[in-house]
Parts: structure tokens; sequence; C-alpha cells
């Protein structure tokens, strides 16, 4: 039965993305729009975290003004997921994007293999485009539906990555890739294993991978990050960031200071550009306090 389930749902996602080519680019993001303000107000539970990561960030902010960070937030991340469905075709106009300091990443590569270091934020997906130059080892999550698992990993197959699946055994198998000279690629904002860490002012938990692996193998710690424009065109900026590397310390200790140090420059970041940051994602575990604050209302 189940199994049924997942092949309806991958026929129906198979339509869906053979519906919207047929439109324009320019209004298949519309649609994405449209798609963002649908999720925000038909799924209670994102929109609950949505608010309350907000206000946790932006106190100094108006109810409205929150409101407002949120909904075009969910805008950018419904264009950014959408747009998966012909990354292709958009990854291949070089106008499309718009790259600040790649001389940074270009010197780095220079002395070897670099550890980037990525956010949710802006057209995140289509920072796959720098594997036409730098080839490099990341990790995804395992899709439920293992029709839409596979569709999406044969995708990707043609790009120059090595795309790994989320599981118990990903860290060993990033540090054997780092062994072979790999340049590796981690979404570090989100909340996973790691260490304890300050955000917005508020105590969280943050993975460790890219400092681990930077100070490790003695790598370049690379930030890239992207950003939409009002035209759908991708900035994408590079910064290498100072690891923590004290004699004093224990290397455990080197790298929570460096998981830090990324964390408070991600901080910066998403304060200039807070509608472009998936604010949906339960970051700092306030969705059941505060749905059950609500409830008792």
């Amino acid at each position: 039965m189940k199994s049924l389930i997942y092949l309806s749902q991958y026929f129906v996602f198979r339509a869906f993305k053979g519906f919207i080519m047929l439109f324009p680019e320019k209004v298949r993001f519309k649609i994405g729009e449209s798609v963002g303000v649908l999720g925000y107000k038909l799924i209670k539970s994102r929109r609950i975290t949505t608010l309350a990561n907000l206000k946790l960030a932006f106190p100094e902010k108006t109810d409205k003004e929150r409101k407002k960070i949120a909904i075009t937030s969910y805008k950018t991340m419904a264009k950014a997921f959408l747009g998966t469905l012909w990354l292709d075709q958009y990854m291949k106009n070089d106008d499309n994007f718009k790259v600040y300091n790649i001389e940074v990443l270009e010197k780095a590569l220079k002395k070897g293999p670099v550890v980037f270091a990525t956010m949710h934020l802006g057209n995140m997906e289509s920072l796959l485009k720098f594997s036409e130059k730098y080839p490099f080892v990341t990790v995804a999550k395992k899709q439920r539906n293992p029709y839409l698992n596979k569709y999406i990993t044969e995708q990707r197959k043609h790009l120059n990555i090595t795309l790994l699946e989320k599981s118990k055994k990903t860290g060993r198998e990033l540090f054997e890739y780092a062994d072979f000279g790999k340049n590796i690629a981690l979404f570090t904002d989100h909340r996973d294993k790691g260490t304890n860490v300050e955000f917005f002012g508020a105590d969280t938990v943050s993975p460790t991978g890219v400092a681990t692996i930077a100070l490790k193998y003695n790598r370049p710690l690379i930030l890239v990050y992207c950003v939409f424009d009002k035209n759908n065109k991708t900035h994408v900026y590079i910064n290498e960031l100072e690891k923590v590397n004290d004699p004093n310390l224990s290397f455990k200790e080197n790298v929570h200071e460096t998981t830090q140090k990324i964390i408070f420059k991600m901080e910066e970041i998403i304060t200039n550009y807070p509608d472009q940051w998936m604010w949906l994602h339960d970051r700092w575990k306030l969705y059941k306090q505060v749905a059950k604050k609500n409830k008792n209302k």
C-alpha cells in the first residue's frame, strides 16, 4: 500500500513538473511565490515556528514587520525549491549569476582542497553550479519516497559532485573523502548534533562538520552563500573565515570556537537578509512551548 502511495506521489510530481515547465521562467518563479504564501497560510506548525524564531531573533521589530519577513522568506524558499525543477537550465545561463570575491576562493584552492560552509539562504540549490569548476562532496537527506529519491539522485549524476545520503556513517565517509583530497561542502546554519553555541542571543546546537574537517586537515574554511534579487538572479558571496587554532585549547575546544565564529558570521548575514533565510526550521526548539502557550490562552 505504501509503495502505491509513493508511486502516486511520484506521478503527481512528474505531472506538476511537466505542467509548470509550459510557462516562461518568470511566471514559474511567480507561481513559486504563490506556493510560498499558500504554505505560510496552510501549514500552521511551520507558521508558528517561523514567527517564534523571528520574535527571538528580532524582538525590536513589530509583529507586522516580522510577519512581512516571514511571508517573503516563504516566497524565497518556495522559489528556491521549485526552481530545482529547472535548475539545469538556470545554471547553464551564466547571466543568472553574479559572483563576488571569486579570487578569495581561487587563492585558497591553490593551496589545496577547501571546506565550504553553506547556508539555507536565497537560491541555495544553485550553489551546485560551483561543481562545474570546483568538484565537491556534500550530504543530502534521503527522501522517504524511493521513486523521488531515485529521480533526484539521477538528476544530479551529471553534476561534478559526490552526494552522500545522510546516515550514521556519513561522518566517517566525509573523513575518507577528505583523506582523498576532495573539497567538502556542508550546510552549517541549521540545528544538528554538534556543539552548543549562541545564535541570535539564545543557546542552541550547531553541527561541527566543516570546523572539524578544516582544522583536522588544515584547510581553508570558505563561507559561500547566495541571495535572490528582484529579477530572480543569484548573487553569490564568498568569504574566507579564520579558524580558531589556539595551542592552549584542545582540538574539541578549537572546533567549538571555530563553529561559534561561523555562527556569528551567519547571524550577521541573516540580519542583513532576513527575508532570504529559512525561518520555518525549528532552530531553537521553540515550537512545542509556543504551541502549548497559544493553546492555553
